[in-house]
């Protein structure tokens, strides 16, 4: 049975919400039907699923791909693209509260002519609010960030090449639980790269690869900021779809080692995950037979328990 009785899906994304609840996810059936579910409290029960309208009317009729990320004020942005590759997005008003008016296609006064087919978002810290990134058809990654938290966002500039002028199927970020983001992202190669942030909303060191930290060859990957200890954690589904991952042992340090076989028996094809609003991380996947699965830490930066 599905993670809280799921439809089939094929996509997620989710976030940490504020206020008094827990945290989002969000994904898409075959059809390109977006469904999400919320956590009511922080570590607790978790609602029914919603369907397109959750954030009431206006949102895209099919989507493709999906990213959110907290604002830096409690409240957190959804984007998504349509079958179309155009971009979507729609914000809470207030943390963990209503949602806003979807604004798209073309949110943010997306140069005409430039499409999506992977999108990435993470909360910054320091005076800034969100940052987003999206894989252009032409493999090219390009980024915008929000100039304060929960203000107006930057034009869109192309992020900086790698040594290899790389091009790009895959983008994934997180805070190191210090306010400085780190970006990973997926070469045509399946070859795992990386950069970060010197301060939180600060400049960015330059790419850190291929096969970061050893990494295997990837074909998709998910990270999130830890509690606790720990910095952040980020995961990789590899070319056998195994589920592979990798630790930061402390804020902004060192990293531990990809794992050694596979974080659940079963294969995987799609992952995402999210703190609980209570420090507690919470990791989903979607299997080859489409069924959702998850697992919680049981403490903030600590042990997991079993997969639901």
């Amino acid at each position: 049975m599905a993670w809280q009785n799921a439809p089939t899906l094929t996509k997620l994304t989710a976030s940490q919400q504020g206020g008094s609840r827990g945290a989002q996810l969000w994904g898409v059936d075959f059809k390109g039907t977006l469904y999400t579910i919320y956590q009511v409290t922080p570590g607790g029960a978790w609602s029914g699923w919603l369907g397109p309208n959750w954030a009431g009317g206006g949102a895209p009729k099919q989507v493709y791909e999906l990213a959110a990320a907290q604002q830096n004020n409690g409240c957190v942005q959804f984007f998504a693209v349509d079958t179309k590759q155009q971009l979507w997005s729609v914000s809470q008003q207030t943390p963990g509260g209503n949602w806003g008016p979807w604004v798209g296609p073309g949110w943010n006064n997306t140069p005409k002519g430039l499409a999506f087919r992977k999108i990435a978002a993470s909360q910054q810290g320091g005076s800034r609010g969100a940052q987003f990134w999206g894989i252009t058809l032409k493999g090219i990654l390009t980024t915008c960030y929000q100039i304060t938290a929960g203000g107006k966002w930057s034009p869109w500039q192309d992020w900086p090449q790698t040594p290899e002028k790389s091009r790009w199927i895959e983008v994934t970020a997180a805070q190191q639980n210090d306010g400085r983001v780190q970006l990973w992202a997926i070469d045509t190669k399946q070859q795992l790269w990386s950069c970060w942030q010197n301060s939180p909303g600060g400049d960015w060191t330059g790419w850190s690869g291929p096969k970061w930290n050893g990494a295997p060859p990837l074909s998709n990957i998910a990270a999130c900021q830890l509690g606790g200890s720990r910095g952040a954690q980020i995961w990789g589904v590899t070319e056998d779809y195994t589920l592979v991952s990798d630790v930061q042992i402390s804020p902004g340090g060192g990293w531990g080692g990809w794992s050694i076989g596979s974080w659940v028996n079963t294969q995987v094809y799609d992952v995402t995950a999210a703190q609980q609003n209570n420090g507690c991380a919470q990791l989903w996947a979607i299997t080859l037979k489409q069924v959702l699965m998850s697992v919680s830490q049981i403490s903030p930066g600590g042990e997991w328990g079993g997969w639901s």
